[in-house]
C-alpha cells in the first residue's frame, strides 16, 4: 500500500524552485535564495497569472499537498499514530493538526450548508410524522403549542393580580365571587412552576419567527455559532481526557492533539456522508448515515493505541469520556440556540 502511495505522489507536479540573485524589493538587502535572510521576505514575483497566484495562495494557506495526503490515510486506519509522530518530533510530513481541523470543518459546514440549506427564502415548513404515519406540520404544530401556553400564562398574569390584591387587602370578601378567585388562585398555585417553560415558549417563537422570515440566514447563523462553539469543546475535551489519564503523566498538548485529530476524524466523515448524500443515490443515502458509527470505534481505539492500557480499562475510561463528551456537545447546541436570539 505504501509503495503504491509513493508512486501516486511522485506523479503529482511538483513546484519548480527558482534560483534568486540580487536585492530584496523590500529592505534592499543582498538575497541569494528564495528568501531574504535580512527581513525573511519570499523573493517569491506575483507577475504571473492571477489562478496560478489564488492556488498558490490557497495551497500555503491550507497546505493542500502531499502532506494532506500522508495524514488523511493514518488519520482513518491509524488511531492515535499522528499523535505519536508529532510527539516525536515527525512534524514536517503531515499537516498542522490544527491546519488541518479549521480546513475541515470550513470544508464540512460549507458542504452541510448547502445540502440542508432551504429550498427558497420564504417559508418553508418542516414536518415530522406522528404515530399514524401522518406528517405535521412542525413550524404549525409549535405555534399551537406556543399558543395554548400564551393562554396559560395569560391566566397566570391574571391569577397573580388577583393574589396580590388579596395580599393588599383590596378584594372584599363580602361577595362569592371574591371568595371564589381565591379559591381558584390557590388552585392555580402550581402554574408559577411552569413559568420559566412559558418564558421558553416565547424563545421558541421568536425562533419560529426567524425561520419564516429568513431560514437561510438562520442555517447559516446556526453553523457559525454550533462552529464556534466546537472551538470551545475542543480543550474541554482534551481536559477530560487529562483528568482520565492524571496518573499516566502526559502533556496537556498530547490530549489536545487527540482532541483535534478525532474532530478532524469527525469532520472527515461528515464531508464524505454531505457527498454521498449529495450524489443523491437512494441505496447510498442509507450508508452516509451508517458512517457515523465510526465516530466512537474511533475514539475507543484511540485511546487504547495511544495510552495503552488495557481493553477493560480503556472501555470504562470511553464510557466516562464518551459521556462527558455528549454533555459538552449537547450544552454547544444550546448555546448555539441561545446565542441565535440572545
Amino acid at each position: 500500500m505504501k509503495q503504491t502511495i509513493k508512486k501516486y505522489l511522485n506523479k503529482l507536479p511538483k513546484r519548480r524552485v527558482r534560483h534568486f540573485e540580487g536585492f530584496c524589493p523590500n529592505c534592499e538587502f543582498p538575497v541569494n535564495g528564495q528568501f531574504c535572510s535580512n527581513c525573511g521576505q519570499s523573493t517569491k514575483s506575483f507577475h504571473r497569472p492571477f489562478w496560478t497566484v489564488v492556488t498558490e495562495s490557497l495551497g500555503d494557506a491550507l497546505s493542500l499537498d502531499n502532506r494532506l495526503i500522508h495524514t488523511l490515510f493514518p488519520l482513518f486506519f491509524n488511531p492515535g499514530y499522528l499523535t505519536r509522530e508529532f510527539m516525536r518530533g515527525r512534524r514536517a510530513r503531515y499537516t498542522p493538526p490544527f491546519r488541518l481541523y479549521l480546513f475541515l470543518t470550513f470544508f464540512a459546514f460549507l458542504l452541510l450548508a448547502y445540502n440542508h440549506k432551504p429550498e427558497s427564502d420564504m417559508t418553508k415548513n418542516l414536518s415530522l410524522e406522528n404515530q399514524d404515519g401522518n406528517k405535521l406540520d412542525m413550524v404549525s404544530f409549535l405555534e399551537e403549542m406556543v399558543g395554548k401556553n400564551e393562554a396559560e400564562l395569560d391566566s397566570l398574569v391574571s391569577d397573580t393580580v388577583v393574589q396580590n390584591q388579596l395580599k393588599n387587602g383590596i378584594i372584599s370578601f363580602n361577595s362569592e365571587k371574591s371568595i371564589d378567585l381565591f379559591q381558584d388562585s390557590i388552585e392555580n398555585k402550581e402554574a408559577e412552576d411552569n413559568g420559566r417553560e412559558l418564558i421558553e415558549d416565547s424563545k421558541i417563537r421568536e425562533l419560529i419567527e426567524m425561520w419564516k422570515l429568513n431560514p437561510s440566514l438562520m442555517m447559516d447563523s446556526a453553523f457559525k455559532k454550533l462552529s464556534q462553539t466546537l472551538l470551545l469543546i475542543l480543550p474541554l475535551f482534551a481536559l477530560s481526557l487529562a483528568l482520565m489519564y492524571l496518573r499516566r503523566r502526559r502533556y496537556m498538548l498530547e490530549h489536545l492533539l487527540i482532541s483535534l485529530n478525532f474532530h478532524s476524524f469527525i469532520f472527515v466523515l461528515v464531508i464524505v456522508s454531505e457527498l454521498i448524500l449529495l450524489m443523491n443515490v437512494s441505496y447510498l443515502n442509507s450508508f452516509a448515515l451508517y458512517l457515523y458509527f465510526l465516530i466512537p470505534i474511533q475514539l475507543f481505539l484511540t485511546m487504547k493505541f495511544y495510552y495503552k492500557q488495557s481493553w477493560i480499562k480503556t472501555f470504562f475510561k470511553f464510557i466516562i469520556v464518551s459521556f462527558i463528551y455528549n454533555i459538552l456537545l449537547l450544552t454547544g447546541v444550546i448555546i448555539s440556540l441561545v446565542a441565535m436570539i440572545a
